[in-house]
């Protein structure tokens, strides 16, 4: 008898600590430091959701069988609450119509849309064929210094037909930390297998650079990879730039800004820097909106002081997250402040956050956009990219946007093969890549006009 208490307890506590994960799903966290303690368990719970329900399922079963409600209703309730996240994710659906016109669907070849992902129910993403990885490949020499800016190249595997396209891809990581092969393998060899060429970029980090610096880093990749379009089985006019959080602010700022000498370098002067296509995975679009969102305004002082950047990490980080925390500098996230970042606060020098925001930089020449989003985005606000989105449009520039409910931060980097906020967010994302890699520049630049834009994409507006 003692034994089956014990075993009630234990199975009370785990349903209890099931409800308690589901229910970070559904609260939005805006307050500092509360959700930046809750980011990393939050993040989980929706990428493990299949599982939650499935265990909350059981254990609901099991305290119904043994008449036990404190086990079967706290259980039931997980259960429910991570089955409506995975079928509204399931749910969800994005018209890539409004970017890449309404017979996109078409422009897919038949052998490559067999190799992408279906919805959640699917299961894992599908195994591939390993892709041909050159690591630390060097795309760029920095004039008078002597710096080596180096690159990861996945190929496609052996076998599999160059579909012509790259991916430049910049890392997340607050723009202070992290480095490329930072959690995207998953990503990369599934995109590889579909003939796609990866780019993966190590740019410079602050207090190396400044954000011009770092933008300058993105067109010396994008100069490089177009020198070398032969030699990569690319073609020069198919050219993506994507990246995640910091790296997809780059990303933007770079596609929507390729002139500015300001974000360019000098030795790239007269060259084109322009690409076919743009990917945001909940990147900043509005650097005051995320000073704001973050509560830099409540918790950064003028007087603080720097940390010190080449202090090794805590022993504590090392045992927690491996050796690799030196190279990634998972210690220094939380260093990531703008006013160190920009020079100053959004109200000391508002001109300068607008010059380094997308938001500010939307013209009709922008290139062909993808917006991936969390609804409950700890980092990177939501309104702002709701914001871009509605610029684009009025400027005519063809773009696509995704809000993930209820999803925060870093949704494709945690369990990716099974999670379903980042499975949700790859079905959409190569499907834009794959009609981008069949469609001419001249084509798929060109931006749908507005009635047509808006006939198209507001009754998906409404599902989403």
């Amino acid at each position: 008898m003692t034994g089956w208490t014990v075993l009630d307890a234990l199975g009370v506590g785990i349903a209890v600590l099931l409800l308690a994960w589901t229910s970070l799903l559904y609260v939005p966290f805006r307050w500092r430091p509360v959700g930046l303690y809750l980011f990393v368990p939050k993040v989980a719970a929706g990428a493990f959701t299949p599982f939650i329900a499935a265990a909350g399922l059981l254990l609901a079963l099991v305290g119904v069988l043994r008449g036990s409600w404190w086990l079967a209703v706290p259980a039931a309730l997980a259960a429910v609450g991570a089955a409506i996240v995975v079928v509204r994710l399931g749910l969800l659906r994005a018209d890539p119509a409004a970017a890449l016109g309404p017979d996109w669907a078409d422009r897919i070849p038949s052998q490559r849309r067999g190799r992408m992902v279906g919805r959640w129910w699917g299961g894992r993403l599908p195994t591939t064929p390993e892709p041909r990885l050159r690591r630390d490949v060097v795309f760029a020499t920095l004039p008078g210094t002597g710096r080596q800016l180096l690159c990861d190249l996945w190929q496609p595997p052996a076998g599999v037909p160059a579909s012509g396209l790259a991916v430049v891809y910049l890392h997340g990581g607050v723009w202070c930390a992290l480095d490329k092969d930072a959690g995207t393998r998953p990503l990369f060899r599934h995109l590889a297998a579909q003939g796609h060429l990866i780019v993966d970029v190590a740019y410079r980090l602050f207090p190396e650079t400044d954000l011009p610096g770092m933008v300058a880093d993105t067109k010396r990749a994008l100069a490089w990879v177009k020198r070398h379009a032969a030699d990569l089985q690319i073609r020069p006019d198919r050219i993506v730039l994507a990246g995640g959080s910091a790296g997809g602010h780059l990303a933007l700022l770079a596609a929507y800004a390729p002139d500015d000498p300001a974000l360019t370098p000098a030795e790239l002067a007269g060259s084109d820097p322009s690409v076919c296509g743009v990917v945001s995975l909940y990147g900043q679009a509005d650097l005051a909106a995320h000073y704001h969102h973050t509560s830099q305004h409540k918790t950064c002082r003028p007087d603080d002081p720097q940390p010190d950047w080449d202090a090794p990490p805590p022993p504590w980080v090392l045992r927690l997250f491996g050796p690799d925390v030196g190279r990634l500098k998972l210690h220094l996230a939380p260093a990531g402040r703008l006013d160190w970042l920009v020079g100053g606060t959004p109200s000391e020098l508002p001109d300068r956050y607008a010059q380094l925001s997308p938001v500010h930089r939307v013209h009709p020449g922008c290139p062909p956009t993808l917006l991936l989003h969390g609804r409950q985005d700890e980092m990177a606000p939501v309104a702002a990219a709701q914001q871009l989105h509605r610029r684009l449009e009025q400027a005519g520039v063809a773009v696509t946007r995704v809000y993930l409910p209820p999803t925060d931060h870093a949704f494709d980097l945690l369990a990716t093969a099974w999670s379903p906020p980042a499975r949700t967010a790859i079905h959409i994302l190569e499907r834009f890549l794959a009609v981008l890699a069949a469609t001419d520049r001249s084509s798929a630049a060109q931006p749908i006009s507005g009635s047509h834009a808006e006939r198209v994409a507001l009754p998906q507006a409404r599902s989403l």
